[in-house]
């Protein structure tokens, strides 16, 4: 093994100690929003396709704002797309969005860039995805809760449909759906284990697509909470008509 993957592990476990020893207030919260895609023209189609007249993005970031305990907001986006989204963030009043960064690429490397420039003085990081413009204070304070518990937490929906896995085209194996979950954001670290994580993967080049899979690598659990149907992740126009649903829904009860 690696010797700074272990130091990434050896760091859990001795938080994980030290959390059994210390009872804490409930922590501040910095929320990085990874704007960006692998491709780039999908950002234009993506974040800026408009739910009842306001882009998706717009939405998402509104969500964070108005839960209490989330005292800033750092947005990473492409140089090209920068001054776009700071308009934005002015024009709805996004006050809690304390930075907007530059990223070169998807991935890793633009949540580490999000990742350092939080503040450090708070204790806990939560990932979100752009796309996911229903967030709402129960599912980030559940996941909150459970960081503070166990290091890492995210919520979760179950599986609806049965999975199939397929071997050149054929089906080879139904897991078990009760067994199965559908992962969302927001996916919140405590903030030191975060940063060691995500820096000892871009350091070593291990192979890791999100953040959930990042941390299995490094030995670090990630608890599930409950999650919601409705925290949808907008990312096709077929989803338009269910997101607009939900929103009116929230809007006129």
């Amino acid at each position: 093994m690696c010797k700074d993957l272990q130091e990434v592990r050896d760091l859990f476990r001795l938080w994980k100690k030290m959390r059994q020893w210390t009872a804490e207030p409930r922590p501040g919260l910095s929320v990085v929003v990874p704007a960006l895609f692998e491709d780039s023209a999908m950002e234009e189609s993506l974040l800026y396709r408009q739910i009842n007249g306001v882009p998706v993005v717009a939405h998402t970031l509104l969500a964070l704002d108005q839960i209490p305990f989330v005292t800033e907001i750092i947005v990473v986006i492409r140089e090209a797309e920068l001054k776009r989204m700071a308009d934005i963030c002015k024009a709805f009043e996004i006050g809690r969005v304390r930075k907007v960064v530059c990223a070169r690429e998807a991935g890793l490397s633009a949540l580490l860039v999000g990742v350092y420039e939080c503040d450090r003085a708070l204790d806990y990081i939560a990932i979100h995805d752009p796309l996911r413009p229903f967030v709402t204070g129960e599912i980030l304070g559940a996941a909150l809760d459970m960081a503070s518990k166990a290091g890492a937490g995210a919520p979760a929906v179950p599986v609806k449909d049965t999975i199939k896995i397929v071997e050149a085209g054929m089906v080879r194996e139904t897991p078990d759906r009760n067994a199965l979950r559908l992962l969302q954001t927001p996916q919140v670290v405590e903030s030191s284990l975060l940063k060691a994580a995500i820096s000892r993967t871009v350091e070593t080049g291990i192979a890791g697509g999100d953040l959930a899979a990042v941390l299995e690598t490094l030995g670090i659990t990630l608890w599930l909470t409950e999650g919601s149907d409705e925290n949808m992740r907008v990312g096709a126009v077929a989803d338009l008509p269910a997101a607009g649903a939900i929103l009116a829904k929230r809007i006129y009860g």
